[in-house]
């Protein structure tokens, strides 16, 4: 079903920048052949436009391409006309420029959402993104959402204020955002679609004028977490004990296997001791 969609969504692209093209340039035919130079200029702005917004990266391309056919149209049909050749070529580098520059700012665009895309699919942490401007929620990863209750598709385009329901909160949050940017560590309660509230911190891990990045840790989640830490410390902190007091008891046995060992070594020396001493007493008598 997804692929399908997806499909069916770049058929349309296509059929569009076919369907602008076109266009442009039977209504280029036709504006020479009936000697209307006014108005079939700006009809190549709409196919320029749509390449830009649907394939960035094969916009200057296009734009070549296009004002290419654009301005051998207007050699070819134009009568040499010397005004109307001059206006041709400015409007061929205008063609050209918007491209440029239109495409360059799509595709910074494009970069700064995979940017954000890498980022909320890849950290451990919840996500949570809200415009400033509008507070409404741009984008959650599925790990804020599961916090708070709710799916990705029901808090995304809603407003803020939906789970985050202290304004105060809010306006103070944004206004250490804009004196640090980075580095503001920020603590403040959301509701849940049940009702319930959570602790959450947030950090804002990229800011722009229309979009807060920040990640969030649910402060639940941590304190369970610092106290499996600390169990676990304990249980080992337990084991060494036991190991220790073990060892100490093998070591004392050990010691007293020794001595008796020792003292019984000792007893059999005097024993043979004295049996020499009676055999050479014996001897001499």
């Amino acid at each position: 079903m997804g692929q399908q969609s997806y499909d069916i969504e770049a058929a349309s692209r296509l059929f569009i920048v076919f369907v602008a093209s076109i266009s442009a340039i039977a209504g280029t035919i036709f504006s020479l052949i009936h000697g209307v130079s006014a108005v079939f200029s700006f009809l190549y702005l709409l196919p320029i436009i749509c390449v830009v917004y649907f394939y960035p990266g094969r916009a200057v391309l296009f734009a070549l391409g296009i004002s290419i056919i654009y301005i051998g149209l207007v050699y070819a049909l134009g009568a040499f006309d010397p005004f109307l050749i001059a206006v041709s070529t400015a409007w061929f580098a205008i063609f050209i420029t918007l491209a440029v520059v239109s495409s360059s700012y799509a595709n910074g665009l494009l970069e700064e959402k995979a940017r954000i895309r890498h980022i909320m699919e890849n950290t451990l942490e919840g996500i949570f993104c809200f415009d400033p401007g509008t507070w409404y929620i741009r984008r959650v990863n599925d790990k804020c959402a599961r916090w708070l209750l709710y799916s990705r598709n029901e808090l995304e385009g809603g407003p803020v204020s939906t789970v985050w329901p202290d304004a105060d909160a809010q306006q103070r949050f944004i206004g250490e955002v804009k004196l640090r940017k980075t580095g503001v560590i920020f603590e403040s309660p959301f509701r849940q679609k049940n009702g319930g509230l959570l602790r959450f911190v947030l950090s804002p891990l990229y800011v722009t004028k229309n979009m807060v990045l920040c990640s969030v840790a649910n402060v639940a989640d941590a304190k369970v977490a610092d106290e499996e830490i600390r169990q676990t410390l304990e249980d080992l902190e337990r084991q060494v004990r036991e190991r220790t007091a073990h060892l100490e008891r093998m070591n004392e046995e050990l010691r007293a296997e020794i001595i008796e060992r020792r003292r019984l070594e000792h007893t059999l020396l005097s024993g043979e001791l004295n049996n020499d001493t009676k055999n050479k007493d014996g001897k001499q008598s």
